[in-house]
């Protein structure tokens, strides 16, 4: 098993070294840099992995470097991982908006894979997007789907698309989280205790998102299944749309793209 390094033992760095915990990666195999003291002392107690505070250090004992540092901070990162890094080194990145261009010219021209994932990789149900730059081989991207797709599905997509992407599955949880926020405290507000609302709106959103991986009708239709005229859900569906929920939403994923271009700029 290859020794992988994650630069940033944030929440999508801590998610991905669970996650391949979880699928079988021994713990040996994984080192975290992390800046943090809080954020170290964390990791070495609930993840049980070697960490520490220098980017080179962790660098040099790979042959695999995942930067999971915030876009803002990459320009740093890279100036401190860059003496410890070779061309026998596969960068991948999970850096919203910033442009494997950046890496390949900050790090000489190494190979890079720049990828998306979200944070239900730390339970193994995530998604990832994985775009490979110039230098990087198909041995390259098929080392970095073996590492990704341990920690849930792999699509593969040109890079011009990866703030797309970001801006969907990426983002995508958040949007889940929100709505469950919304619909406990309107369980509330109807009556329901918290831990009834909880329960309810939990099972429904887990169920409801499994009856969408499992029935290939799709969305539309199984909305459309539950859609009795002048019933209880169509109430609620036609008052949405009066208020243009769904156009509302994707102008709401169009600003989440909007801000990884952005981002890829700074």
């Amino acid at each position: 098993m290859s020794r992988l390094a994650i630069i940033g033992g944030g929440f999508m760095g801590g998610a991905l070294a669970e996650g391949l915990i979880d699928s079988g990666w021994g713990r040996d195999s994984i080192t975290i840099a992390e800046l943090r003291n809080a954020r170290r002392e964390f990791i070495t107690q609930q993840l049980r992995v070697p960490v520490t505070d220098s980017a080179a250090e962790a660098v040099a004992g790979a042959d695999t470097v995942i930067f999971a540092v915030k876009p803002q901070q990459i320009h740093e990162t890279l100036r401190l991982a860059k003496p410890a890094f070779s061309h026998d080194k596969l960068a991948i990145s999970v850096c919203a908006g910033v442009k494997i261009a950046t890496f390949e010219r900050e790090l000489d021209a190494a190979p890079v894979i720049r990828t998306m994932p979200n944070t239900p990789a730390a339970i193994g149900l995530g998604v990832t997007a994985l775009a490979r730059g110039r230098h990087a081989t198909d041995q390259h991207l098929a080392h970095a789907l073996n590492i990704l797709s341990t920690v849930g599905k792999v699509v593969v997509v040109d890079e011009e698309q990866m703030d797309a992407v970001t801006a969907v599955s990426g983002t995508g949880p958040a949007y889940v989280f929100y709505l469950a926020e919304g619909m406990i405290e309107a369980a509330q507000e109807l009556g329901l205790s918290k831990q009834q609302a909880y329960t309810l709106v939990y099972q429904t959103l887990r169920g409801a998102a499994t009856l969408l991986a499992h029935d290939g009708a799709g969305p539309s239709e199984l909305r459309a299944r539950v859609t009795s005229p002048n019933g209880t859900t169509h109430a609620a569906i036609t008052h949405l749309e009066t208020k243009q929920w769904k156009e509302t939403f994707k102008q709401a994923v169009a600003a989440a793209r909007n801000r990884a271009e952005e981002l890829g700029k700074a």
